[in-house]
């Protein structure tokens, strides 16, 4: 027999169960369709927090107050950052590539504005703050040089909290909010896009000595939000503000530091690793249902050749050889799994591109990932298609026609 008899004889073998082909290829179309999905998933997700982390910008690093070592990272009452380490990272000559740094100071507290009450994020910084982190200007200015030095007490909101105070298309330019019963003027409304910024679209922007003296009563910072000119050497110039703060805190080994420095491009880094072994994991526990449908595969062949016996014996006395009805078995066995494997590639790619349109994350489909489930189709069909083939190769002819 040639390679054409032997996939006419296994494509027309299963078409005459062709009920229980499809049932035995369902493990195998689950498995493959579901592998797909959630690769799918995982993917376009890791896509949409990526593109979401870099709207922020890649050329960016924040400097904390305290460390994750000593439990006092984001803590308030941490003293060891200042204005004048933010100052003193603008005129370094060393910090050549450095463009903007914005001190930052926050609280929560209750503001108050037309008869209603919010408890808000109280944002304390400066102008330069608007130049690093990317926010749209709704109504009014932004924050100035001559509103920290005057102590104005003014204050851009965010988009999400004018609706709160003062409701749908209204423009609250001139409003005033009090802040623990401080009046405070609006210049300005602001809005962030980003999914993962939505916190911000409800805070409110002060001078940064406004909120330091007269809110918070305090003279340090929670952090330092900084922004590069070549995001290409982004790594060198956070190791050379590393050594200016180290320098100006009398600290001379690393392990003392006081504060800690994260770059979106890290937190990047590590969203991409913890989603991709997060997706494979998932995919590995889905690909269980491939052993499951494998198993039903070489169930059915075994089946198969116990039923065609004498269609084997016949064969064998008119001149066949083992290794005839070996390929032929392993063919069908082969055929099943392609097939099932090509319809749950189709259902898997279908299914995805559904569901990213309802949750509204990029539509990725990798070509690796069909190929492996190519692949993988193949591979159980020849794995669990030997036994049953190899056990049909060895009747012998004379008990095979025998059979009843």
């Amino acid at each position: 027999m040639d390679f054409n008899e032997y996939i006419s004889s296994a494509v027309q073998s299963l078409r005459n169960n062709l009920l229980r082909t499809l049932l035995t290829m369902l493990g195998i179309i689950i498995g493959i369709a579901s592998v797909i999905l959630i690769i799918s998933l995982g993917r376009g997700a890791t896509a949409s927090i990526t593109n979401e982390l870099s709207s922020f910008g890649t050329n960016l690093f924040s400097i904390n107050a305290g460390t994750l070592r000593d439990g006092s990272m984001f803590v308030g009452s941490v003293k060891t950052l200042t204005v004048r380490d933010a100052d003193a990272l603008l005129i370094d000559p060393s910090l050549s590539n450095i463009d903007h740094v914005a001190p930052l100071v926050t609280a929560s507290t209750t503001v108050s504005a037309n008869g209603e009450e919010d408890r808000l994020t109280i944002v304390g910084t400066t102008s330069s703050y608007f130049d690093i982190v990317k926010t749209t200007l709704v109504s009014g200015r932004l924050l100035t040089d001559d509103d920290e030095l005057g102590l104005t007490k003014v204050a851009l909101i965010g988009n999400d909290s004018v609706k709160t105070f003062f409701g749908e298309n209204f423009d609250p330019i001139g409003q005033i909010l009090r802040v623990d019963g401080r009046p405070i003027r609006i210049v300005g409304v602001i809005k962030n896009e980003s999914r993962f910024a939505a916190q911000l679209n409800k805070a409110l922007y002060m001078p940064l000595p406004v909120v330091l003296k007269q809110i918070l009563g305090q003279s340090h910072l929670q952090e330092i939000e900084v922004s590069v000119k070549n995001s290409n050497f982004l790594d060198q110039t956070i190791e050379d503000a590393s050594t200016v703060i180290r320098l100006r805190h009398n600290i001379s080994n690393q392990k003392d530091d006081d504060f800690s420095i994260q770059s979106f491009k890290d937190a990047l880094s590590t969203v991409e690793t913890v989603t991709g072994l997060l997706t494979s994991l998932i995919a590995a526990i889905s690909g269980i249902s491939l052993l499951v449908g494998g198993i039903g595969i070489m169930n059915i062949m075994l089946v198969s050749v116990t039923e065609r016996t004498r269609e084997i014996g016949l064969l064998k006395a008119i001149g066949a050889k083992r290794r005839d009805i070996l390929i032929q078995f392993l063919i069908e066995s082969v055929v099943m799994t392609l097939v099932g494997g090509g319809l749950g590639i189709t259902f898997g790619v279908l299914g995805a591109f559904g569901i990213t349109k309802v949750i509204g994350i990029p539509f990725v489909v990798s070509i690796s990932s069909i190929v492996i489930a190519v692949s993988v189709s193949a591979g159980v069909g020849i794995i669990f298609g030997i036994y049953p083939a190899e056990r049909a190769a060895r009747l012998n002819p004379i008990d095979a026609l025998r059979h009843e």
